[in-house]
């Protein structure tokens, strides 16, 4: 009969949802598997990620009534139109309007008016995580973009998971203390210092390091040796919250890996050519943007990649981990690291890609693909591994980042963390968990 419901859960979800789906599909219905990030969307069977399964705007918060761009009688109209059910996970860092749109697609192709056209929609994620990323916002604006300040929230059923599976099946002695560490740091209870705002990490919640170096070090030992070991490179991050760290540690970590580097560099055009005079080559060469891969591509046989666009969902969604095979002039053999397709050889080609979000449209053909020894916290939400490092040298600078990067690993001996004087910045707005 439909409705829409929110499944709260701190870890666990992924299990639940593969279940449900797995039990309506067994009884030849359709059911919808959609996720935020493109990471979620790997851990789902047949997962999408929602752009790319509902055609979404990518500029969502220009304009005022977003609808998906999906025709009636295409395939994906009719799936729909009959779907039993639709399961949208990490749904807590995607747009209010998002929600808003599926929900005038669905009433128009369904030809009804109540709630999403009568389908039934399961929402789930943790308000703790982190919300929208809206760029050169205040915490208002994340917060106004966020699914509560939503008009359809108020229709929304909720349900809760309150073990963190993650954590408990690692059967560890120190699991429920852990489980209680993390919720504390998610629901921003942990104490502050009034002089600096920063929290101090508990010396038995992780493991602190004393340099970038040392932190690289345990988080990848004997790398050497070990980039080879597939099973070993695909367990393992390092995080931080700002793109500059990721891509300092990545280049550090990619200098010691044995081996000649193969450089590729990228085709930069203007798309207005009235335009060409105001942005020479040069220029457009030197910029180097979040979700757009770099004009000077430098990689070796065996280093982990990230790829940053959808090429063939679900099998190559964007924010899937790749071991690169082998290198050629136009074409990149790499091996998928995690997900459902984990084993299986592809090849990436180079493709065009055009940033959305310039005051000018520019093109750049490149391999859409990055280091990913290490990753921005926003990028592995969803993600589980089994050792994790955290560089907080530049701490996190928005709602959930800490909760999300200390939450990717089941055991305190598995957190690596590097932050000056072991005190960071913990922020968590207190509207986005009421």
């Amino acid at each position: 009969s439909g409705g829409l419901y929110f499944l709260d859960a701190p870890g666990g979800k992924t299990f639940l949802i593969s279940l449900i789906l797995a039990t309506i599909r067994s009884r030849k219905n359709i059911a919808l598997a959609i996720a935020s990030s493109g990471i979620a969307a790997t851990l789902l069977d047949g997962g999408r990620t929602a752009h790319s399964a509902l055609k979404l705007p990518l500029n969502m918060q220009i304009t005022e009534t977003p609808t998906c761009n999906i025709n009636k009688n295409s395939r994906m109209g009719k799936v729909l139109q009959s779907c039993q059910l639709i399961i949208w996970d990490e749904c807590t860092m995607a747009h209010k309007k998002a929600l808003e749109a599926l929900h005038r697609t669905l009433k128009d192709f369904r030809g009804n008016e109540q709630l999403f056209g009568g389908a039934l929609i399961l929402l789930s994620g943790d308000f703790r995580q982190t919300l929208p990323v809206i760029q050169r916002s205040t915490s208002a604006d994340e917060l106004n973009a966020c699914l509560k300040s939503s008009v359809l929230w108020r229709h929304v059923q909720h349900l809760t998971l309150k073990t963190n599976m993650r954590v408990q099946l690692q059967h560890d002695a120190s699991a429920e203390r852990f489980a209680k560490q993390l919720l504390d740091i998610g629901n921003g209870n942990m104490a502050i210092d009034e002089s600096t705002q920063c929290i101090t990490l508990p010396t038995n919640f992780c493991k602190i390091t004393a340099t970038t170096d040392d932190l690289i070090h345990k988080v990848f030992p004997n790398i050497t040796q070990n980039y080879k070991n597939h099973q070993w490179l695909s367990a393992r991050a390092i995080l931080a919250a700002k793109n500059n760290d990721v891509n300092a540690i990545n280049f550090s970590i990619q200098k010691e890996i044995p081996g000649e580097a193969t450089t590729y560099k990228s085709i930069d055009t203007v798309m207005n050519q009235d335009e060409v005079v105001n942005y020479p080559t040069e220029f457009l060469n030197s910029l180097d943007l979040p979700g757009i891969p770099p004009h000077v591509l430098t990689l070796k046989i065996g280093v982990p990649i990230s790829l940053l666009r959808n090429i063939n969902p679900p099998r190559l969604c964007n924010g899937t981990r790749l071991s690169v095979k082998k290198m050629m002039n136009n074409i990149i053999e790499a091996t998928i690291l995690n997900g459902k397709f984990k084993g299986e050889d592809v090849l990436l080609p180079r493709i065009p890609m055009i940033p959305t979000d310039m005051p000018f449209e520019f093109k750049r053909l490149q391999f859409p693909v990055r280091l990913a020894f290490a990753m921005t916290i926003n990028k592995a939400q969803g993600q589980s591994l089994q050792v994790c490092g955290l560089n907080l040298e530049n701490p996190c600078f928005t709602h959930g980042q800490l909760y999300v990067a200390c939450s990717r690993v089941g055991k305190p001996s598995d957190l690596f963390v590097y932050t000056p004087d072991g005190k960071t910045k913990n922020i968590v707005y207190s509207k986005a968990l009421q």
